[in-house]
């Protein structure tokens, strides 16, 4: 056999076997890519789900229902105050002639000053 065709044949196999052994390496970092992928979506779910039953949780432990409960577990003597004693603060208007935070319907009910 002649030399050079020696050194094709093996320039070729190697060229062959390194893209061979390139495109294994690759899949299987593709495949170490998905499950990670997959680990971090089931570890979102988990997170949004356990957001989920803690605003639950909180609007549960905000309401004046578990409020009340609580004032008279610690026995408080908290009552709810009466219509005499409610003081309403109005803030004035703002340029565009609405109440800052009310729905333009609801500005025209505010009581002279």
């Amino acid at each position: 056999m002649r030399a050079g065709a020696l050194a094709g044949a093996l320039l070729l196999c190697g060229l062959f076997a390194g893209a061979g052994l390139g495109y294994v390496a690759q899949r299987n970092r593709n495949e170490a890519f998905g499950r990670q992928l997959q680990h971090k979506q089931a570890r979102l779910q988990e997170l949004r789900m356990q957001d989920q039953y803690l605003e639950r949780q909180l609007a549960d432990l905000r309401s004046h229902r578990m409020l009340e409960k609580r004032v008279q577990d610690l026995n408080l003597g908290l009552v709810m105050p009466e219509p005499r004693q409610i003081l309403r603060l109005w803030e004035p208007p703002a340029a565009n002639g609405h109440e800052p935070g009310l729905p333009p319907g609801l500005a025209a009910t505010r009581p002279p000053p």
